[in-house]
């Protein structure tokens, strides 16, 4: 059995993980503080002594003067994970803060021997209050015992033991372990100078980034901290200065610029102001941050198209168009979802609007993020299924300037980086391939994204709003779609009826798609409510256009599309259900396809039934090589 002996409680917990860490697998350790436990009672099992310093060693053996128990004074070191700390200390004295001289003569050896030199350690004297240009103590493990003067105390912890007393302990018990414990030790050194390597490459890297970064942008741009002085700048203030880049840094700006147009504004309370340079006006704007000002010089005609194109980008919807109050429900289910939606868009977990295409679901939407948390934030839509893949992630993720050919110089910021803050709403999520659902994915998991062509990770902070006529589950079974991102994205399913099941809420649409003036005559009304709408509320919307054209003030079922007077969905021919049969599983079929499973019928038959169903909602026609598909109010046919 191994002993320690430390001289306080502190001391001996950390050297105790220590050790029991590296030897806790083959040896049996117990431990004890002289300031707690004089006589420890595992004494007599002890096989081997270490000692934590050599003064607890003399006052142990005054204490116990004829144990004869064998023992070792251990030597400490400094924690390599304290080393980093260490290195961020500015070149100078320091004071070395300890109770113990040998603890302190062994720091400053330490951070010798570790090439800290420069550092240049002051060992503490206990009767000495102040040390004149001395403002840092190192200390391991007691900052308590720093004195008041001294405005910086770093703790770089307790000291643990050295490599060489590990070593003899292990030797001491004749443990083949010498290179295991070496490689354990020396895995800490190693994992210290990734992360050191690490740090040193990301912040070189970040402050060439930030860089390039500013010297991409085409206004001028310059940073002032609250003494006034400049820390950053870019090339074009430079040249605006006059000056070169790198003399900039570290100047008074108010030296720098009183002898331009922008030495008054930058002083002055406005956020806003134009001035005349030597050839041309520009607008200056100026933002106070926590930790300084800075100031953005732009041409007038740049300022103009910005603030022109913010304010044509808050038409085109920065804000939701509708409230729940747009939404008119009378019908029980729809009333149900209403409140449902109010219910969701309290939280910011992500919700998912499952219906047939037509039902409103970007309606339910926008009314999510106006009844949300972040209902001052941005909201912006976007149609996944109506891009290729390569456009959906620029427009989702961005790019980075020289991606590919044609890229926006400085790069694009995508909408996730423009919604932070804010909703993004994901319409048709069921069409997204599978590249963009693992990206979907990762930002949903880590709050992040990264810019096509990028390499650096950048968080957001997004209400995530999704949409979609397929069922989701049929999608996963066919392998279309991932699992994972379904549970993700279904936090908070919503459901939104079709139009056939709220015939009830019928006349009230009716009411509020006419324009002032006209009516529908009784049998029209009647002809509207018996109709299946397959294409639902914008089927809807279509069908009044078409009636309010043709017809007069009273519209009558002469007025309305033909489409709405064909017969129902349950007259169909057993062929039109032959080829609904066929699409039942939820695939994609080309006619060739349907051709082999809808025997007997000819290819010309087939195509003329496909766009009969097409034209009924109830199926999805291909174009090109893509196949057809059923939809929801087909599916409703089995019902």
């Amino acid at each position: 059995m191994l002993g320690l002996i430390a001289g306080s409680r502190k001391t001996e917990r950390a050297l105790y993980s220590q050790l029991d860490q590296l030897l806790g697998d083959f040896l049996s350790i117990r431990s004890c503080a002289l300031d707690e436990v004089p006589v420890p009672e595992w004494l007599p099992q002890a096989d081997l002594l270490v000692f934590s310093s050599d003064s607890v060693r003399k006052e142990w053996e005054r204490t116990i003067p004829n144990n004869r128990t064998p023992a070792i004074t251990g030597i400490r070191t400094i924690d390599p994970e304290a080393i980093n700390v260490l290195l961020h200390i500015a070149p100078g004295r320091v004071l070395i803060v300890n109770d113990d001289a040998q603890s302190i003569r062994e720091t400053a050896e330490s951070m010798y021997q570790l090439g800290l030199t420069h550092l240049i350690p002051v060992a503490l004297e206990t009767s000495r209050l102040y040390y004149d240009g001395i403002d840092t103590a190192v200390t391991p493990g007691e900052p308590e015992k720093c004195p008041p003067s001294i405005s910086t105390m770093v703790d770089i912890g307790v000291r643990p033991f050295s490599m060489k007393t590990l070593l003899d302990i292990v030797a001491s018990f004749k443990l083949p372990l010498a290179s295991q414990i070496s490689e354990r030790y020396l895995q800490t050194i190693v994992r210290l100078q990734r992360r050191l390597l690490e740090e040193e490459e990301q912040t070189s890297s970040l402050m060439s980034h930030y860089h390039d970064l500013l010297d991409q942008v085409d206004d001028a741009i310059l940073a002032v901290d609250h003494s006034g002085l400049i820390t950053a700048a870019n090339k074009r203030m430079a040249a605006f200065c006059g000056m070169q880049e790198t003399t900039l840094l570290g100047r008074s700006a108010a030296d720098v610029l009183t002898a331009t147009p922008a030495g008054e504004f930058l002083t002055s309370d406005n956020s806003r102001q134009t001035v005349s340079g030597e050839d041309d006006e520009y607008v200056l704007y100026k933002t106070d941050t926590g930790s300084g000002t800075i100031m953005t010089m732009k041409s007038v005609e740049t300022a103009f198209e910005v603030e022109q194109t913010a304010k044509r980008a808050k038409q085109d919807g920065l804000r939701p168009q509708y409230t729940l109050d747009d939404i008119i429900a009378r019908d029980p289910e729809m009333v149900r979802a209403k409140e449902a939606a109010r219910k969701m868009a309290a939280s910011l977990h992500p919700v998912i609007l499952q219906g047939e295409t037509g039902v409103g679901k970007e309606l339910f939407a926008h009314a999510v993020h106006h009844n949300s948390p972040v209902w001052q934030g941005p909201f912006f839509a976007v149609n996944a299924g109506a891009m290729t893949e390569s456009l959906l992630l620029s427009e989702l993720f961005g790019y980075e300037e020289g991606t590919f050919t044609g890229a926006q110089k400085g790069g694009r910021r995508g909408l996730f980086e423009l919604a932070s803050g804010g909703t993004l709403f994901l319409d048709e999520i069921g069409d997204l391939s599978p590249n963009v659902q693992g990206q979907l994915l990762r930002v949903l998991q880590e709050g992040e994204i990264r810019r096509v062509g990028g390499s650096r990770n950048i968080p957001v902070d997004v209400r995530i709003v999704t949409a979609t006529n397929k069922v989701l589950d049929q999608e996963v079974e066919q392998g279309r779609f991932r699992s994972d991102l379904v549970y993700r994205l279904r936090v908070l399913p919503l459901t939104i009826p079709p139009l056939r099941e709220r015939k009830e809420d019928l006349p009230l649409l009716v009411e509020a798609f006419l324009p002032e003036g006209k009516r529908l005559s009784k049998a029209a009304l009647e002809a509207l409510t018996s109709y299946s709408w397959p294409g639902n509320i914008r089927e809807l919307k279509s069908c009044l256009a078409y009636a309010v054209t043709l017809g007069g003030d009273v519209i009558s079922t002469n007025d309305l599309p033909a489409t709405v007077l064909t017969r129902p969905a349950s007259s169909m021919t057993p062929d039109h259900l032959r080829i609904l049969d066929s699409l039942r599983d939820g695939t994609r079929k080309s006619l060739k396809q349907l051709e082999q499973e809808a025997s007997p019928l000819t290819l010309q038959q087939i195509r003329r039934l496909v766009n009969e169903l097409d034209r009924e909602g109830l199926i999805q026609k291909g174009r090109g090589r893509i196949g057809s598909q059923i939809t929801h109010a087909g599916m409703a046919v089995y019902d």
